[in-house]
């Protein structure tokens, strides 16, 4: 019985993993205590981006064209929306709904696929937390102090442990 039970657990942690990770580099200018502009580049892990790139480099040329970008804004990005992006951002403590991604653009760099897009919003920095992270354990967001760019505030990226999954905060000051 026990050989069983641990086989079982065993089975079941095997689902409960990150299949995609996924860098993200935030870019966002500051003025008068409010984000003017706010940029997400996502770059995926090179695993994830060898079977993407296979499947939505459709002429084989190592370029993203904008037939292409098209295709993966419909079919593989929008559909994160359901996930809020695996971006919380947090207004006074409560998640608001993220925005329409603006902008959306589909790279490959140095062998990976790169996703990019703006968000046009503006958050007062004084009340305002983002936070990145997949609570269904599909998706690593990786967020780190170095990959953070802040024109006219600063920046303090932490880890957040959601008791069930692994995420980061990203504060402005």
């Amino acid at each position: 019985m026990k050989t069983l039970l641990t086989l079982l657990l065993f089975i079941s942690s095997l689902f409960a993993h990150p299949h995609t990770f996924i860098e993200v580099y935030p870019t966002i200018t500051v003025k008068d205590s409010k984000t003017s502009s706010i940029h997400f580049k996502w770059v995926l892990d090179e695993m994830t981006s060898t079977i993407l790139i296979m499947e939505l480099d459709q002429d084989g040329d190592g370029k993203i064209s904008k037939k292409e970008n098209f295709f993966i804004y419909g079919n593989y990005f929008s559909i994160f929306k359901d996930y809020s992006y695996y971006t919380h951002i947090k207004v006074d403590g409560k998640i608001i709904k993220f925005p329409k991604p603006k902008n959306f653009k589909a790279t490959i760099e140095n062998n990976r696929i790169c996703y990019s897009f703006d968000i046009k919003e503006n958050y007062n920095i004084d009340n305002t937390i983002f936070e990145f992270g997949d609570s269904d354990f599909y998706v690593a967001m990786i967020l780190k102090e170095k990959f953070v760019k802040v024109d006219g505030a600063t920046s303090k990226v932490n880890g957040v442990d959601n008791d069930f999954y692994y995420g980061y905060r990203l504060e402005l000051k």
